[in-house]
């Protein structure tokens, strides 16, 4: 049994960790819904790796608490360990043994009742379970991640941990990576995930935190962010030439502010692209513009760097 009680996935409740007298995380509140792709962004030494260390039960936090589904990473640290699948950066796979041998240890370490059954379950979904007997040391990057992401779920856990999973990966193994997280919480799994590749990040998570030096920086849905640090800029692109019922249908939007005209396209800041992107729509529509795309200004890269970069302006790191 997984679950104590009904609860988030994932609840951070001050938790902080110390090594000496440096300070990797500051005290940290986070709560990740059951279901969720919550992705953890930041610079080397920001606090994300060291934040599914506590969560992983593998360091204590040095204050505050933790808990995966309602278990305790302190107190129920063994039921925990039974409810999560991690995935490190490195993954330190037994390079001398087959892919078969590195499953089979942990499926028996975890004491499933069919571990034959399991094992195959879990190659099968990683695409391997026609190389099963091959040596883990002749495998390359991409196929090791998948043995990696094989082993975190042989036991089928509910909560998956993962440090930057595509690292390392050419773009055709990391689509496939993507893939399968994704395939994973259709099947009910929570994802936490450390990445440094802000475009998967965009495309996989549901929510981000940006972390800096151990302190939460931002916290919100990709869409949430670029509208917080980037304006409510909305960038429309027609088919055809912009004419002056179209320029008035933009003008006529409530709230509307440096609007620029561009060959086919229009760039407005809104006061809430949320609220009124569908009403500039609509408008544009009705005066007869044909509308190609639609979408909001910058991405969460740039959000990223535009955050790494006021946070070390002086004075404004209490404003970030």
């Amino acid at each position: 049994m997984h679950e104590r009680a009904a609860g988030p996935a994932i609840e951070l409740r001050g938790a902080g960790r110390n090594f000496g007298e440096r300070v990797a995380l500051q005290p940290l509140d986070l709560r990740i819904e059951r279901g969720e792709v919550f992705g953890l962004l930041g610079p080397n030494g920001s606090g994300k790796t060291t934040t599914l260390r506590v969560l992983a039960t593998l360091i204590r936090p040095s204050r505050g608490t933790g808990a995966v589904l309602s278990w305790d990473v302190v107190d129920d640290a063994t039921q925990v360990r039974r409810s999560i699948g991690v995935m490190p950066e490195k993954p330190s796979l037994y390079e001398r043994l087959s892919i078969d041998d590195n499953l089979r240890f942990w499926a028996e370490a975890h004491e499933l009742p069919d571990v034959e059954r399991a094992v195959a379950s879990a190659l099968e979904f990683v695409g391997l379970g026609d190389r099963r007997r091959e040596r883990v040391g002749q495998l390359s990057k991409g196929l090791k991640q998948r043995v990696a992401l094989a082993r975190a779920i042989v036991h089928r856990p509910p909560v998956l941990l993962l440090d930057e999973p595509s690292s390392g990966l050419d773009p055709s193994a990391a689509v496939a990576m993507e893939g399968m997280i994704r395939d994973l919480v259709r099947d009910g799994a929570t994802v936490l995930m450390n990445t440094h590749r802000l475009a998967e990040a965009e495309r996989l998570c549901d929510r981000v935190a940006i972390l800096r030096e151990g302190e939460l920086l931002e916290l919100g849905t990709p869409r949430q962010l670029r509208s917080r640090l980037l304006g409510n800029v909305v960038e429309v692109e027609f088919n055809g030439t912009v004419d002056l019922p179209v320029r008035r249908a933009v003008e006529s939007v409530a709230g509307v502010g440096e609007v620029q005209w561009g060959r086919g396209g229009v760039s407005c800041r809104l006061a809430d692209a949320d609220r009124d992107t569908p009403d500039l729509v609509a408008r544009l529509v009705h005066a007869g513009a044909k509308v190609v795309s639609v979408r909001q200004a910058g991405d969460l890269e740039r959000v990223y760097l535009e955050l790494m970069a006021r946070s070390t302006r002086p004075g404004l790191e209490e404003a970030a």
